[in-house]
Parts: C-alpha cells; structure tokens; sequence
C-alpha cells in the first residue's frame, strides 16, 4: 500500500535472485556507476538513483560480487545523508551491512530492512513523492536487469519474467498521477510509455478446479495467467527500459 494504492511490484532482490537461480553470470552492464552520486543534485534525481543503487545492491549480494558492494554502500549513504534521512530511519543499518559483508544472504536481509524502514519513515514523514521516487528507481533498475543479459537474445529464459510485469505496470501508472512536477515530467512520459507497452501484451487464463475449504467455509477460485510478447514487442520493451534508465540515471 502505497499513497492510498496497492502496488503489486516485486521488490528487486526477487528478480535479481530470480535471475541468478537460472544461472546468468555477473554482467557489469546491468548496474549503475556509484563513484559519482554527487552528480544528482536535486531531490527527485537523488531518490530515483538511491531506487537504482538498492536494486543494484541486490543484484550485486545475489551474484557474490563482494569486492564491489562497498562502492554502493558508500553512494547509498550518500544519498541517504543528502536527502536527510539515513539518520531518522537507523544510523545502524549500513554499518551491519557492511559488517555482513561475509554472508550474502544476511546482507541481502539487512538490505531490505534498510529499505522498508525508510519506506516507513518517509510515510509517516509526509514525504510520499520521495519514496515513490524510490520505488519507480528500484523498479525501472530490475527491468533493465532483466532486459540487459536478454537483450537482442530470442526465447531468453529471463524475458519470461519481463513481460510477467505487466502484473505490475497498472500500479507503476496509477504512482505516476501523484508526481505531477515539471522535472518529472519526462521521465514520467517515458515510463507511462514503458506501461502501455506492457499492458498492451496478450494476457490469457485457465481457469482451473476450484478448491472448496469446508471447515472455513471459503471456496478458493484457480487460474494460470500467461502473458505473450512477440519478439518485436520485447525489442520495443528493452529499448524503453533503457531510455527510461538513461533518463533517470542523466545528471
């Protein structure tokens, strides 16, 4: 729930764990460069990248990419420092990534404790549109993520989970209402673009026996959904993600 909105958006660390299962090695393409977040100067280019580098982050713990993780840790306090709220949300909490540093999985559970307490934070804080900032990054960063090591690739074993965001991109749209800005505006045009196009895809369903729970009296109704994407239809979703991602990641 997010601005009076469910959202159903996978977190990062989901797809970037999803992508390590099928085994697809470490691709340095499909991160961001951290060395310079001094670069985004305003609020909404600061919490749109601190999105970036936690999806980063995520993909970084999942692939055992130990030697780079601090480069992120650092930018990610950065930008949280900047933004005024590492601080109020836990002082701690990096340094106890950083102390975890030898063990992926407890880093990468650290990791999203960070994120969903300064999601919290920032709720109760009124600062909505920086947290939706923050979650349009992350998301937008996952696609490419899946995008980048299936680009140009028929048949790839990750675009099955690209276009599975379809699911997601009627709550991507309805965030975007609330970001009425005119610096956000390109981006925004850019990403509603990146949903047309995915909910344009052909869904299907097959419904399947229902299962009836006679003690709690509830009867639960089943279905496979399948989402079908030509190959032009997935040139044209890798070729938004990455004008969306340049957008976002431009100084």
């Amino acid at each position: 729930m997010l601005q009076g909105n469910v959202v159903m958006i996978p977190p990062p660390a989901i797809l970037s764990h999803a992508i390590s299962r099928q085994n697809i090695d470490f691709e340095k393409q499909s991160v961001s460069d951290p060395d310079h977040p001094e670069k985004w100067t305003g609020e909404m280019e600061k919490a749109l990248n601190l999105g970036v580098l936690g999806a980063d982050l995520s993909y970084l713990i999942n692939h055992k990419q130990g030697a780079l993780i601090p480069r992120y840790l650092a930018a990610i306090r950065q930008l949280t420092d900047n933004l005024g709220i590492s601080h109020e949300v836990d002082p701690e909490l990096l340094q106890q990534i950083e102390a975890g540093m030898e063990n992926p999985s407890n880093m990468l559970g650290l990791q999203g404790v960070f994120f969903r307490n300064l999601e919290s934070y920032l709720r109760k804080n009124k600062r909505d549109a920086i947290s939706t900032y923050i979650l349009l990054g992350g998301w937008i960063e996952a696609l490419h993520q899946l995008a980048n090591p299936a680009d140009s690739i028929a048949g790839h074993p990750l675009d099955r989970l690209l276009v599975e965001q379809t699911h997601s991109a009627r709550g991507v749209r309805s965030l975007l209402d609330s970001l009425q800005t005119e610096s956000f505006a390109p981006i925004g045009a850019s990403i509603l673009e990146l949903c047309d196009a995915l909910e344009d895809l052909e869904k299907t369903y097959e419904f399947k026996p229902p299962i009836h729970d006679k003690r709690q009296a509830v009867t639960y109704v089943r279905s496979n959904a399948t989402v079908a994407c030509s190959e032009s239809e997935l040139h044209e979703l890798h070729e938004l993600i990455r004008e969306t991602r340049q957008l976002i990641l431009a100084p």
